[in-house]
């Protein structure tokens, strides 16, 4: 039960970085040689990647 909670934690906390999106759709300076709209999609892409991958792998710990 315990996988299901921090899964569910792990997937708002993903839902609320992924909603402040849209304020950076209006900067303009670069960071790593892209806008910081697409420089922030791909840093969360990996983000949440890592985020997710946690409780997949105490989920099967337990098993």
């Amino acid at each position: 039960m315990n996988y299901y909670l921090l899964a569910l934690a792990v997937f708002v906390v993903d839902i609320i970085l992924y909603a402040i999106l849209p304020l950076y759709n209006n900067a303009n300076p670069s960071f790593l040689g892209l806008t910081t709209f697409y420089a922030y999609q791909i840093i969360l892409l990996i983000v949440s990647s890592l985020l997710f991958l946690i409780p997949a792998l105490l989920s099967k710990e337990k098993r």
